[in-house]
């Protein structure tokens, strides 16, 4: 017998940057009914599957492959795509979700598509500024897309429903913008690579230290790596004869943010989001090849309302490193500036997205929100 608790369907992935605002908004749901059903669907990257099953949700996964593989694997793109397209239809007509969350990324896609030929409401959640390009592709499927920046809603056709949300992120992140900010001695510099890692950002700091042997002589260094570069990182700071706490992830990042009186970081859109709530000033070093240049684009918002300074990703890891001393000097070493950037970070904090979300899903369930030409109900 089917449970009468609903099903809130979230699909794609990939990284975390994508993961943590749908776990942000399934926290939230099964906050308000303790009975609702959550479900994950998603791509095979084993980071993903950990962290939605280390957060008490079952993961599903589709054989669906990305846009960039068309030219070089057309007839596997094509086959795996559509097996995916035929398991999500299956599953949807199965379980009948309330709505599904597309969480962007290319394992969105078939999960997406299949709902809205089922009648099933569909709901997008873009975090960055160029909205991607499975939102965009998807949008026209979707009864609401949700926004975190208002320059993203141009990229959309006038028929595609938006609503500027902000962008989900844990609740223990969000009421970090309820706490005052006060630095902390000795003072903390914090360095994310994303969920991931960042192996040409990690390269550049190893570097920044051989360049500057005295740069943040009395700091704390707390330094994300990703899986793959902990353990070479961990050895060059051995070698370098530095300290430093290295980790290849962190899962207590509020802790995290709470120390840190500057962070080093990719400019992916929910590490911007929950920096924002925190307050933390931050050096962006946006990831060179994200798709349409996105994370440029983040971090010229934070740029231009003071809260962060860009570092741009060089050649090579020296030519970087010399570039983020460029940027770092000034903030590092003088508090009253990192006081000035730490106010304008916390302006753009969004702390009530994830309730602006879920109102939003709540509208499209019950139709008041457009349907996409041809919908059902």
């Amino acid at each position: 017998m089917a449970s009468s608790s609903p099903l809130f369907l979230f699909a794609g992935g990939g990284t975390g940057g994508h993961l943590f605002p749908g776990l942000s908004v399934a926290e939230a749901l099964r906050g308000r009914d303790p009975g609702v059903r959550i479900q994950f669907v998603g791509s095979e990257r084993s980071l993903e599957r950990a962290l939605v099953i280390q957060h008490g949700y079952d993961h599903r996964t589709l054989p669906s492959e990305p846009l960039t593989q068309l030219w070089r694997k057309p007839w596997s793109f094509a086959w795996r795509n559509w097996r995916a397209y035929g398991m999500a239809r299956e599953w949807l007509q199965q379980d009948r979700p309330a709505a599904v969350i597309g969480l962007g990324g290319f394992a969105s896609a078939p999960v997406v598509m299949a709902a809205y030929r089922l009648g099933i409401p569909a709901l997008l959640l873009e975090q960055n500024a160029i909205p991607g390009r499975s939102t965009r592709w998807l949008s026209r499927w979707a009864r609401v897309v949700c926004l975190s920046y208002p320059q993203s809603v141009t990229y959309f056709q006038s028929r595609v429903e938006t609503h500027l949300t902000g962008n989900p992120i844990r609740a223990e992140i969000a009421a970090l913008a309820r706490v005052e900010r006060v630095e902390s001695e000795p003072p903390t510099l914090l360095i994310l690579g994303g969920s991931q890692g960042a192996q040409a950002l990690n390269a550049a700091i190893i570097e920044m230290w051989k360049l500057q042997p005295q740069f943040f002589a009395g700091w704390n260094v707390v330094h994300q790596t990703g899986v793959a570069q902990c353990a070479a990182v961990q050895h060059e700071y051995q070698a370098l004869s530095r300290t430093a706490e290295v980790a290849p992830f962190f899962y207590d990042m509020d802790q995290r943010y709470q120390a840190a009186n500057l962070i080093i970081s990719r400019a992916g859109a929910t590490t911007l989001a929950e920096l924002a709530c925190t307050g933390v000033p931050a050096i962006l070093v946006p990831y060179p090849s994200a798709a349409d240049n996105h994370q440029w684009h983040n971090a010229q918002a934070f740029e231009e309302a003071g809260a962060a300074r860009t570092c741009l990703q060089k050649a090579t890891p020296q030519e970087t490193a010399r570039e983020l001393i460029k940027q770092l000097t000034g903030v590092a070493d003088d508090q009253k500036r990192r006081a000035e950037m730490s106010e304008a970070m916390r302006s753009l904090a969004q702390p009530a997205a994830t309730e602006q979300v879920i109102e939003a899903l709540d509208q499209a369930i019950s139709g008041k929100v457009r349907l996409p030409p041809g919908g059902q109900v």
